[in-house]
């Protein structure tokens, strides 16, 4: 048998012997002060995304879990490690990029209306119509709860707030504008 042959048997050998994994079997995370480089590779592994690391981005990173987590909270741990750093990931055509913060308003970040964002420490940008107040008024009371390096505007012509800013603040924000009177009774706020 020829040696090409062999070896090639010898791979299909091994990889039918591997069982494959599941996309939500538990992983256990031990970076500790790893390099970001190699925590994203290891990530893009783990998860199937693709990753492009803004070449700023550097520094070590700390993730340990105790217990396995499901591999669907790796992508969002990283993210959460990342933004300690000061760098944020912005997803766009089947692509993750890893950028500082600063300029991730700049990338696109999904758009949603009035809040619904989910949660989590992925950037979105989130736009709320306004019926009872004043957005140029609002500006100045919401600044403080925005994250330094994310923005927030006001549209006077149509009433409206656009707010880039983490899912998991703009969710906070929402809970806000529902217990206020931002929008008493309707239905596009």
């Amino acid at each position: 048998m020829s040696l090409p042959r062999l070896l090639t048997m010898t791979f299909l050998g091994l990889v039918l012997t591997f069982p494959v994994q599941a996309a939500d079997d538990a992983v256990t995370l031990k970076f500790v002060n790893a390099d970001i480089d190699a925590v994203v590779k290891a990530v893009a592994e783990m998860t199937g995304r693709n990753f492009v690391v803004d070449p700023r981005v550097k520094g070590v990173i700390n993730i340990v879990s105790a217990r396995p987590v499901p591999r669907s909270l790796v992508y969002p741990t990283l993210l959460s490690a990342l933004r300690l750093q000061g760098f944020t990931a912005v997803e766009s055509d089947g692509l993750v990029k890893i950028i500082p913060e600063a300029e991730g308003k700049l990338q696109g970040t999904p758009v949603v209306a009035g809040g619904a964002a989910g949660g989590g420490d992925r950037l979105v940008t989130s736009v709320y119509a306004l019926r009872f107040e004043s957005a140029s008024q609002l500006v100045n009371v919401l600044r403080p709860l925005i994250t330094p390096n994310n923005a927030i505007a006001a549209l006077p012509s149509a009433n409206a707030l656009v707010i880039t800013d983490y899912a998991e603040n703009l969710k906070r924000i929402d809970k806000m504008r529902q217990r206020s009177t931002w929008c008493k009774s309707s239905i596009a706020c």
